[in-house]
């Protein structure tokens, strides 16, 4: 059978369930109304339905028992049917719902007693709130109760519906009553001088006499001023205005400074007990009631370099410059730096990095890593460090600043002389002879080349290496004169022209000759050469194609 043919077939085969079932209706998908509805309309449906069933036949809307059977129910009689039904049905509802309100009503009376509430007792002491002038019996009135029916509350100061009992701060001031002298009062929770008044309505918290708006220590009663800002009260500082001078001695019973809110100290360098008489000429220098001659006590205030600035307060105090910080030698004006860390400061040292070179030749007299400078460009001609150290300088890579560097230049700390080509001890800008060939610098034409001297064409070339010397196209291989262009062959003096005429005519025609056969045989080889090359070469690429 033909392929097409039975595919065909199985395709109408595999399609016959279908094209058979498209014109059915499955019956579960129709209402129950619509299962029967071809049923209903069969006019023997009643009595083949309900045959002996009077009740079943009675409760069908389209049958009715009659005469012992069940017959098809009239369209009048079924609509009283179902006017009957509905009026039963709201019959029943009416009913229904009568009987439920007067449930209602009965359960309400019930439980309120016929409309009233029942008396309350918070307190169950058999008087009823309504008489009871206290309902929880807390001992305060309800009036006076903001929790009248709680015996563990009455107050509620800040109205956050916490009663003061429960409430950690009653008032709500953010300090919890544990902690708040003024636990009811919003406003106020401290007071220092436990004076009846809160510290925020004092004007004087701290009882001293001086308001809080001009007392620098409102809560310290020992301390209302600071001069220096110092944050010490000038009561306990011992240098008000913080001039490096005490106002007491130690002992708390000698002033030192005759002026102690100025901020100078001039006075009690001159004068330390403030007499009016000067240190040197008085008899009592610090005013203790104890001679100087005889006193083991006496205070002298030191100031090195007289600057009227005591040491204990000067940044400077040998005056060489140099503030203390960054002065070894702050006690001598002579010295501040010791590069070396040896027992010499560096103005008294001769070597001050003690690298072996004095400083008068050392062109880095503070580095132990480096000493010379040849072209004084602060970029060390030699970088060598011992142990332990490290540099920051940069070695300098052409120490004569001549253009050549160092690891090219045979005279590389002397910017005159560059080189010594041909290594004699001479530099070649004073050697005669610099490439040592034996030919003078003036008549050599290469004079830093030993393998050349001449250059006869002046093309660069030099005549050892030159196979056209003279440059006048015959190489030197058939040129008579090689060094004398144009003339290649000898010519005889005048008085041997005539006698031998034929002879030089002969020997000149031969030499002709013989130079261009010569040179013929050249082109030859070398186009000979040339063309095997290339044949060779195309052979090659041949074979690399047929390779592909």
């Amino acid at each position: 059978m033909n392929s097409k043919l039975l595919d065909f077939l199985i395709i109408i085969i595999l399609l016959m369930p279908f094209l058979f079932s498209t014109g059915a209706i499955p019956l579960d998908s129709l209402s129950s109304e619509d299962k029967f509805a071809d049923a209903r309309d069969d006019d023997d449906y009643c009595e083949d339905t309900y045959e002996d069933d009077e009740q079943g036949c009675n409760s069908d809307s389209q049958c009715e028992w009659d005469d012992d059977e069940c017959d098809d129910r009239d369209d009048s009689s079924s609509s009283d049917s179902s006017d009957s039904s509905d009026s039963s049905d709201s019959s029943d509802s009416s009913d229904s719902s009568d009987s439920s309100d007067s449930d209602n009503s009965d359960n309400q009376g019930n439980n309120n007693g016929g409309g009233t509430t029942a008396p309350q007792d918070c307190d169950n002491d058999g008087i009823n709130n309504d008489a009871d002038e206290d309902d929880d019996n807390d001992g305060y009135l309800d009036v006076n109760d903001e929790f009248d029916c709680d015996e563990t509350e009455h107050e509620d100061t800040d109205s956050d519906r916490i009663g003061n009992n429960a409430d950690l701060d009653d008032d709500n001031d953010g300090v919890v009553d544990t902690e708040d002298e003024y636990p009811l009062d919003a406003n106020e929770w401290s007071n220092f001088d436990g004076d009846q008044l809160g510290d925020n309505a004092d004007p004087d918290d701290d009882n001293d006499g001086i308001n809080d708006d001009e007392d620098e220590f409102p809560l310290d009663a020992t301390e209302w001023a600071d001069f220096d800002d110092d944050g010490v009260g000038d009561n306990a500082d011992k240098d008000d205005d913080n001039d490096g001078i005490l106002e007491f001695e130690m002992d708390g019973e000698t002033r030192l400074d005759c002026d102690d809110k100025d901020n100078t100290t001039g006075s009690i360098l001159n004068d330390l007990d403030c007499d009016g008489t000067i240190n040197e000429d008085d008899t009592d220098a610090d005013g203790d009631g104890i001679l100087d001659s005889e006193d083991e006590e006496i205070i002298v205030i030191s100031d090195l370099d007289d600057d009227d600035i005591p040491d204990a307060q000067d940044s400077d105090i040998d005056g060489d410059g140099f503030v203390n910080e960054f002065d070894d030698y702050p006690y001598d004006a002579t010295e501040w730096t010791n590069a070396d860390g040896d027992a010499l400061g560096d103005n008294a040292d001769t070597d001050d990095d003690n690298d072996g070179v004095p400083d008068i030749w050392d062109d880095f007299p503070y580095d132990r890593c480096a000493w010379t400078d040849t072209d004084k460009d602060r970029d060390p001609d030699v970088i060598k460090c011992p142990p332990g150290f490290s540099t920051t300088l940069i070695e300098d890579l052409d120490d004569d600043n001549d253009g050549v560097l160092d690891i090219y230049d045979k005279f590389s700390t002397d910017a005159s002389f560059t080189g010594d080509y041909d290594g004699d001890g001479k530099p070649d800008s004073v050697d005669e002879d610099s490439d040592g060939d034996g030919v003078l610098n003036v008549i050599d034409a290469f004079p830093l080349d030993s393998s050349e001297s001449l250059d006869t064409d002046g093309d660069g070339i030099g005549d050892n290496l030159d196979n056209d010397d003279d440059g006048d196209g015959f190489i030197d291989l058939i040129d008579a004169h090689p060094k004398k262009a144009g003339d290649m062959i000898v010519v005889n003096e005048a008085s041997d022209l005539e006698s031998n005429s034929q002879s030089n005519s002969l020997e000149l025609e031969t030499s002709v000759l013989l130079s261009l056969l010569f040179v013929s045989f050249l082109i030859s080889i070398g186009l000979g050469v040339a063309f095997n090359r290339t044949k060779s070469r195309l052979n090659e690429l041949n074979k690399i194609e047929e390779e592909i």
